[in-house]
């Protein structure tokens, strides 16, 4: 187990708060700092929104909406700087997975979250070989945040095979982290090196003025990088290129936009920053696979 220097949420809290059940679903919010702490139990937490920098034993990473990681028992680790940042946590006992845990542990990327004796591949020569943080692409993100929100039924309204239906559930999540885990496998890692705080303020930027046209040389003038070495250096963090992150969080904030209120599908482009409701369509189809107004209907 790692040493922890701060605070540590013990099982018997598990228990007390959730009422002896082995599975929970905990919506989180943070903004600013959260102190180190570690638990006793797993914590896989999924991100709805916002975006922080977070500390797990030692490594230091951006994450924003989409991402899905896994914090070990015994591992320590904090949100330093969080703005708006929503999250589910999903937390568990190792016991809820019953004799399922030994074929789980054989299954990408489960092998060292699941397993308290993980050995690095001794051919790698990188000393990091476990990419823990995970992309859930825009048009999968609701379908996440459903499985979670019925694991959180179950366990809130405790109805006849509840445990047996949460745990369930709970397997197929695990499943799909790891098949994901298998197809991001060998994406660049980064590291505190990686211009984080330049991230952050394009995070920031992007967050605050995403109703109007944002270009290249407006995040270049955030941060005081050139556009190409701004341009590299964010993709390196984020994996994916300036241009591609603001599309994508367009997108995200439509799409909750489609599903919580009621405005005209032109309202709701003209929110989201796109010029007219023609490219709005086009652009929220090819990333989500259907147009908004049959993604609203599918929510109902």
């Amino acid at each position: 187990m790692v040493r922890t220097l701060g605070k540590v949420f013990s099982r018997e809290k598990f228990n007390i708060y959730h009422k002896g059940a082995k599975i929970a679903i905990v919506d989180a919010h943070h903004d600013g700092r959260m102190e180190p702490h570690s638990h006793s139990f797993y914590e896989m937490v999924y991100v709805q929104s916002g975006f922080t920098l977070h500390s797990c034993s030692g490594e230091v990473r951006m994450l924003s909406a989409g991402d899905w990681f896994f914090v070990r028992p015994g591992e320590e680790h904090s949100y330093i700087n969080a703005n708006g940042f929503q999250i589910f946590n999903c937390i568990f006992l190792e016991e809820a997975l019953g004799g399922d845990l030994v074929e789980l542990k054989k299954l990408p990327g489960l092998d060292y979250l699941l397993s308290d004796s993980w050995i690095p591949d001794p051919a790698s020569t990188d000393p990091v070989t476990f990419e823990r943080v995970l992309r859930v692409d825009v048009s999968e993100r609701r379908s996440v945040e459903k499985a979670l929100e019925t694991i959180r039924t179950e366990c809130e309204n405790r109805q006849t095979g509840w445990e047996l239906s949460a745990k369930s559930r709970l397997l197929a999540l695990l499943v799909r982290y790891s098949r994901l885990y298998e197809q991001q496998k060998g994406q660049q890692k980064t590291t505190a090196s990686d211009y984080y705080m330049y991230i952050y303020k394009i995070l920031q930027y992007v967050n605050e003025n995403y109703r109007k046209e944002i270009s290249m040389a407006d995040l270049s003038g955030v941060t005081g990088l050139s556009v190409d070495y701004m341009s590299r250096r964010f993709k390196a963090v984020m994996h994916l290129s300036p241009a591609e992150y603001i599309r994508r969080f367009r997108i995200a904030k439509a799409m909750e936009l489609l599903s919580s209120t009621d405005f005209p599908i032109a309202r709701i482009a003209e929110e989201t920053g796109f010029s007219d409701i023609s490219l709005f369509s086009r652009v929220f189809k090819n990333a989500v696979g259907v147009p908004p107004a049959s993604y609203r209907k599918n929510q109902k």
